[in-house]
C-alpha cells in the first residue's frame, strides 16, 4: 500500500515536472522559443503594455506615445480588445502593435491543460476578429506557461513574447518615480520593458510614462515594435 502511494506520488510529481517545471525553466527562466530581449546590436528598447484595452486608462499611454514620437506594443486581452475597438483601431493607425494577451486573464498553472489550451486558440482567433490580421506574439497572463500553453502557441503559429525588465508599476508600494527609476536602472540595448496601460498598473503607468519616455531619448534609445526589435 506504501509503496503504491509513493508511485502514485512520484508519478504526479514527475506529470506535474513536465507539465509546469521544465516550461518554466527553458521558456520562462532561459527565453528557449520565445522574444524575451532583442539582440543588442543596437541602441534601442521595446515598450510592451499588458492587460488592456481601457478606456479610462488605454488614451493617456497613447497620447504619451504620441507626443513623444514612440511605437510601442499591446499586448491585449481579446474580450476588452473587442468592446473596445476604437481603442485597437487607434492603436493600428499610430503605427502601434497589437497582439495577444490572453482571452481570459488567469494564471496558467491553475487551468486545466485543455482550458489552457483553448485560450490561446481562441483568443488568438478572436483578436483577429477585431484587428483582421493573425497575431504573431502571444505574452500569456503574468508571464507563466506550461506545456499546454506552449503547444497552443506552436498550434495557432505564435512566437511566445517576454520581458527583461518588469517596470513594477503595479507594485503597491511603487511610485511613478520609483516605477521610471527601476526601468532606467536595468536599461541595456534590446531590453524589452513590460507595463500596464489597464488593470492594477495603469494609474503609476501613465503618470511615469511621460518621464520614461524622455529618460529614454535622453539615453540615445530608439523605441520599437517587438516585431522590429533586432
Amino acid at each position: 500500500m506504501r509503496r503504491s502511494l509513493f508511485r502514485l506520488v512520484g508519478g504526479l510529481a514527475l506529470l506535474l515536472g513536465l507539465y509546469i517545471g521544465l516550461p518554466y525553466a527553458l521558456v520562462q527562466r532561459l527565453n528557449w522559443g520565445l522574444l524575451g530581449r532583442g539582440s543588442g546590436k543596437r541602441r534601442e528598447v521595446a515598450l510592451t503594455f499588458d492587460d488592456g484595452p481601457d478606456p479610462l486608462t488605454t488614451p493617456a499611454v497613447l497620447d504619451a506615445l504620441a507626443a513623444a514620437g514612440a511605437q510601442a506594443t499591446f499586448f491585449v486581452l481579446t474580450p476588452l480588445a473587442q468592446a473596445h475597438p476604437d481603442l485597437i483601431a487607434r492603436m493600428r493607425s499610430e503605427g502601434h502593435e497589437v497582439e495577444l494577451h490572453a482571452l481570459r486573464h488567469v494564471h496558467a498553472w491553475i487551468r486545466t491543460p485543455w482550458r489552457a489550451y483553448l485560450d490561446v486558440l481562441r483568443g488568438a482567433a478572436a483578436l483577429a476578429g477585431v484587428t483582421g490580421d493573425r497575431p504573431r506574439f502571444h505574452r500569456p497572463p503574468h508571464g507563466a506557461y506550461t506545456l499546454s500553453t506552449v503547444l497552443a502557441q506552436r498550434h495557432a503559429g505564435l512566437k511566445g513574447a517576454h520581458w527583461s525588465i518588469e517596470a513594477h508599476d503595479w507594485h503597491p508600494d511603487f511610485t511613478p518615480q520609483r516605477v521610471q527609476q527601476r526601468v532606467v536602472s536595468q536599461l541595456r540595448p534590446g531590453a524589452i520593458i513590460v507595463m500596464h496601460d489597464a488593470g492594477q498598473g495603469a494609474a503609476n503607468c501613465m503618470a511615469a510614462l511621460p518621464g520614461l519616455l524622455e529618460a529614454l531619448r535622453g539615453q540615445g534609445y530608439d523605441l520599437r515594435r517587438l516585431d522590429a526589435l533586432a
